[in-house]
C-alpha cells in the first residue's frame, strides 16, 4: 500500500489526515456528498481480462479508454482481446486499442452530442450539442441504441428522444413540478438540476494520526533509488497526445516540452555526474531503459521520476514517437494501481540528448522579478516585501488618456502555474506551434509564458510562478527603435502592432527587457515546419500572421473592440462585465484582473491601489501597464 502512487490508498489517507489537522472537515471538505465519478476499478478490469482469456466474453465494447496503451503489458490485455469474437472500439481514431479491434465506430465529440451525468447523488447535469458533427461520426449512445434495436426489433429511437424519456420517467416525476417541457427547458438553460437535500446536518469524519499506522513506507536504508510515475498538466494520460498545443506546452516546473525524461535530484545528479540531457540507463525488473536526465530541485535524493502520457504509437502525426510509454512500468497490486516505489539503478551512458526547454534562468536572487513576504510580515505591513522606492523621472512628456486606459493585475498568490492561460491565449490569438526543433532554438511563439523561479536551497527550494506577457509599457523601448513604426502606442494605453508594416528587423525584440515579442521565422500557420490543424483551429476574429513579422500580446484587442461596440450601442462606457481577455477567462484561480483603470470603480483600479502591487523591472522606468501582487507565503522559515 505504501507505493500506490497518485491513486493510492496511502496518499488518500495522508490527504484526509492533513484536512483533519487543518480543520477542513465539514468546511472545505464535504463528506456527505461524495463524488460518483471514476467508479471503475482495476479489480474489475483484472476480472474482465481473466474472463476474456477463459472465453467467457463474446463481445467487447471499448469506450473512452485506450487500454492497450495505458495498461502494463503484464496484465495481458492485448493477448486477451484476441480470444474475444467481437471487439468494437468507439475511440476517435485507430489508436493502439483500435488496432486490436474488429470495428472502429468513432464517437462524436462531446460538443456534438447529447448526454447527461450525475456527478453527485441527486445532482443531474445535461450535455447538449453546440455544433453539428464535423466528421462522419456517430454518438456512442446512438450506436448502442441502434445495436439494441437491431437485436430486439424495437422501434427506432435516437438518443435525444431516449434521454428525454429517461428524464421524464426517472427525474421529472420526483421534481414536484407538473410541466415536463418547462422542467426540461429550465434544466437545459441552467445546465443542471439539483435535487439534493440540505446536507449541513450530515456527520463529518475526522482522521487521526493512527490512520497512517498501516500506510507508512518500509524503510529500506541506504541510497536505493526509487522510480515514481506522474502525470503532467499537458499530457495527463496521453489521450490528447496528438494535440500540438499540448505537446508544446512547457511543464510548469521543468519548463520542458515535447518529451518525457528522468528527473533526478541535485544530490543524485552530483553523485552520478549528471546534467540536463545526459542519457541514463535505468533498470526495472531486469529490463534496461534509457531516457535523458533532468536535474529537478526539490526532488528527494532517493527518488527519480518519469511522466506518463508519452510514447504513443498510434496517436497521429503529431503525437507518435514522442518519449517513452511509462504506463508499461506501472503495476497492479490488490486491485489498485501502483505508480511508485519501483527500485531501480542508474548508469550514465555518455550520450547527450537535446531537450526542448524554454527557460534557462532559474533563481530570483539577482533581480526582484517575484517579490514575496511571510504572512506574519504582511499582517504587520500590507506592503511587506514591496516597500516603496524612490519615484523615477522621465524625459518623455507622457501620454494623455481621455477615455479608456487598459491595465492588468496578476495576483502571484493565486497563480498555480497551471498554464491554462497559455492555451487560452494560443487558441484565441492564432498562435502557432513551432515544433521541438523550433523550441530548442528559442523560437517558441507563445504570447504569454509562465516563468518559474526558485528561491532557497536546491534540496528544498520555494517555487514561484509568474505569468509574463507584453507589459504594454508607456515608455515602451520597442516603439523607439522600430524603423517603420510597426509598433506604436494608441490612445488607450496599448502597445499595438501593425503587421503589414513590419519588415522583421527584430530591433524591438532586442530592446524589450521582458523578452515577450515573438518573430515568425517560418510559415508556421501554413504548415511550413510542423503539421498543424489549420482550418478548425483558427479564430476568424484575429489576423493570421505570416513569415517575417513580429507579434506579441495585444490584451486581446479584438475583444476590447467588440466590448466597446456593444457598450456604444447601449450608450454607456465599457464595464468589467463586458470584457475578459483570453488569459483572464481561462484562469481557474482568477489570478488575472483586466479592465479600464480610468474607471475608478473597476476591479483593476482597485487592484492598482493594493499595497502588494508592484511593476516588474520598475527601475528601467518603462512604466508597464501590468501590476503584479506580491507572493505571501504562509511560512516563516526559508
Amino acid at each position: 500500500p505504501q507505493s500506490q502512487g497518485e491513486n493510492g490508498l496511502s496518499l488518500q489517507v495522508a490527504v484526509n489526515l492533513l484536512n483533519s489537522l487543518l480543520q477542513n472537515d465539514g468546511v472545505t471538505v464535504d463528506y456527505s456528498q461524495p463524488s460518483q465519478q471514476s467508479q471503475g476499478s482495476y479489480a474489475d478490469l483484472q476480472k474482465l481480462i481473466k474472463d476474456m482469456n477463459e472465453g467467457q466474453v463474446d463481445a467487447l465494447l471499448i469506450y473512452k479508454t485506450n487500454s492497450a496503451y495505458s495498461l502494463p503489458k503484464s496484465l495481458g490485455f492485448a493477448e486477451a482481446t484476441r480470444k474475444v469474437a467481437l471487439v468494437v472500439s468507439f475511440n476517435d481514431r485507430v489508436d493502439e486499442t483500435g488496432k486490436l479491434s474488429d470495428y472502429v465506430l468513432p464517437d462524436n465529440h462531446s460538443l456534438e452530442s447529447w448526454s447527461d451525468a450525475e456527478p453527485q447523488k441527486g445532482l443531474f447535469s445535461l450535455i447538449q450539442p453546440t455544433i453539428r458533427p464535423v466528421y462522419d461520426t456517430r454518438a456512442f449512445q446512438d450506436s448502442v441504441l441502434t445495436l439494441h434495436q437491431k437485436l430486439t426489433g424495437g422501434a427506432p429511437k435516437d438518443f435525444h428522444e431516449y434521454l428525454q424519456d429517461y428524464w421524464r420517467d426517472q427525474i421529472f416525476k420526483n421534481s414536484g413540478t407538473s410541466n415536463f417541457l418547462m422542467f426540461w427547458e429550465t434544466a437545459l438553460r441552467d445546465g443542471v438540476y439539483d435535487s439534493r437535500k440540505d446536507s449541513s446536518g450530515g456527520k463529518n469524519r475526522s482522521f487521526k494520526n493512527a490512520s497512517l499506522k498501516d500506510h507508512l513506507p518500509a524503510t529500506s536504508g541506504g541510497d536505493q533509488l526509487s522510480l515514481a510515475l506522474y502525470t503532467t498538466v499537458s499530457m495527463s494520460d496521453g489521450s490528447h497526445a496528438n494535440n500540438s498545443w499540448l505537446q508544446e506546452l512547457p511543464d510548469p516546473v521543468s519548463r520542458i516540452c515535447w518529451d518525457n525524461y528522468l528527473t533526478v535530484a541535485p544530490a543524485t545528479a552530483e553523485t552520478y555526474h549528471l546534467k540536463d540531457g545526459d542519457m541514463v540507463n535505468f533498470t526495472l525488473d531486469g529490463q534496461t531503459l534509457t531516457l535523458p536526465a533532468v536535474v529537478q530541485p526539490g526532488l528527494h535524493k532517493n527518488v527519480v521520476g518519469v511522466a506518463l502520457g508519452y510514447g504513443r504509437t498510434a496517436a497521429g502525426s503529431v503525437g507518435n514517437g514522442i518519449g517513452q510509454n511509462a504506463f508499461q512500468w506501472m503495476n497492479i497490486k490488490n486491485g489498485l494501481p501502483v505508480f511508485s516505489g519501483f527500485k531501480t539503478t542508474l548508469k550514465k551512458t555518455g550520450a547527450v540528448y537535446t531537450l526542448a526547454s524554454i527557460q534557462e534562468h532559474h533563481t530570483i536572487d539577482d533581480r526582484d522579478m517575484v517579490r514575496e513576504a511571510s504572512y506574519t510580515e504582511y499582517e504587520k505591513n500590507p506592503a511587506a516585501g514591496n516597500e516603496e522606492k524612490e519615484a523615477l523621472t522621465t524625459i518623455w512628456s507622457g501620454h494623455e488618456y481621455k477615455g479608456n486606459r487598459w491595465h492588468m493585475a496578476i495576483d502571484l498568490n493565486s497563480c498555480t502555474g497551471c498554464s491554462a492561460c497559455v492555451i487560452g491565449c494560443q487558441s484565441e490569438n492564432n498562435v502557432p506551434v513551432v515544433g521541438k526543433d523550433g523550441v530548442a532554438r528559442s523560437r517558441i511563439m507563445h504570447w504569454i509564458r509562465i516563468d518559474r523561479y526558485y528561491s532557497g536551497t536546491p534540496d528544498n527550494p520555494r517555487v514561484f510562478h509568474q505569468p509574463m506577457l507584453c507589459q504594454q509599457c508607456e515608455n515602451a523601448p520597442c516603439e523607439t527603435v522600430c524603423p517603420v513604426i510597426a509598433t506604436s502606442h494608441d490612445d488607450e494605453g496599448l502597445n499595438v502592432q501593425t503587421y503589414n508594416r513590419c519588415v522583421g528587423t527584430r530591433y524591438c525584440a532586442n530592446n524589450c527587457p521582458y523578452k515577450v515579442r515573438r518573430f515568425n521565422w517560418f510559415e508556421y500557420n501554413y504548415g511550413g515546419q510542423i503539421r498543424y490543424p489549420l482550418t478548425l483551429a483558427q479564430n476568424p476574429e484575429v489576423t493570421v500572421r505570416s513569415r517575417g513579422v513580429m507579434e506579441k500580446c495585444t490584451f486581446c484587442i479584438q475583444r476590447i473592440t467588440d466590448a466597446k461596440n456593444k457598450a456604444k450601442d447601449l450608450s454607456r462606457p465599457v464595464k468589467d462585465s463586458d470584457l475578459q481577455t483570453a488569459c483572464q477567462q481561462s484562469c481557474p484561480a482568477d489570478a488575472i484582473t483586466f479592465g479600464n483603470i480610468n474607471d475608478t470603480t473597476s476591479a483593476v483600479a482597485e487592484m492598482e491601489k493594493n499595497p502588494r502591487g508592484y511593476k516588474v523591472l520598475n527601475d528601467l522606468n518603462v512604466r508597464p501597464s501590468i501590476t503584479y501582487l506580491t507572493r505571501i507565503r504562509n511560512a516563516e522559515s526559508t
